[in-house]
């Protein structure tokens, strides 16, 4: 397993916060944002732009796990307020 890595994120922006994975974890560092969105593609495909592209992540849970059959790359946003999430690659 890689190192875990801290994100920081800009509010309203989505991050790429991991390229071309398969499995992992996200867990999330600071509750001020009034949520955390996610989203993925498939690696190398054009990043997403909109706030509709996202799905609430972090809901009654500080963690998410990553699983996927083919690289994603995966993309977090915090919404409303600055945030930050931690990302642990296998």
């Amino acid at each position: 397993m890689a190192n875990p890595i801290q994100i920081s994120l800009d509010a309203d922006t989505w991050t790429l916060v991991a390229s071309n994975v398969t499995e992992g974890r996200l867990k999330k560092l600071d509750n001020r944002p009034n949520m955390y969105l996610e989203t993925y593609r498939m690696h190398l495909a054009a990043p997403p732009v909109d706030l509709s592209e996202g799905v609430p992540c972090f809901t009654g849970t500080y963690r998410e796990n990553i699983e996927a059959a083919a690289g994603i790359d995966v993309y977090i946003m915090a919404v409303g307020h600055d945030g930050k999430v931690r990302v642990d690659i296998s």
